[in-house]
């Protein structure tokens, strides 16, 4: 913004006649110009680091297929949350297969097979419930794409 030569007050460019503040004729200097707005950024000379993004179908993907293993967990940087996952699977598998197998209720490998087979599905369930969700973030604070 250009200022009147007159009473230093600042002006529009198109005050050219008379300054709206003093009434001073031919406020602006003779050799006055407007800033280029296009110098005062930096230009990208092409050594900018964009992030390495996850993406948000693949670790949808990774749940529904792998996720009693915990590898979507893994993939997008959260090995708490991937161990866990180990963790909940072997807990229910065993803790309800043990039991099975013991009594008797159901032949040797069913009685491991079902409560696994149970995982699995609550883990394509839990998949799809991701795929609603708007923007989810991995470990390191960045959006899935």
């Amino acid at each position: 913004m250009p200022y009147c030569k007159h009473c230093h007050q600042e002006i529009s460019k198109f005050d050219t006649d008379i300054c709206p503040h003093c009434g001073g004729e031919k406020p602006i200097a003779v050799g006055y110009q407007t800033m280029d707005v296009t110098r005062t950024f930096k230009t990208a000379d092409g050594h900018f680091h964009m992030p390495k993004t996850r993406s948000q179908k693949t670790f949808c993907v990774l749940c529904m297929l792998l996720g009693p293993f915990g590898v979507h967990s893994f993939y997008i940087y959260k090995s708490k949350n991937g161990i866990l996952s180990i963790l909940f699977t072997l807990i229910i598998t065993l803790g309800v297969g043990l039991p099975l197998f013991l009594t008797g209720l159901l032949p040797n490998a069913l009685a491991f097979v079902l409560p696994y087979a149970l995982v699995w599905v609550f883990y394509i369930i839990l998949g799809i419930l991701y795929l609603k969700v708007e923007s989810p973030k991995d470990g390191k604070g960045d959006f899935l794409r």
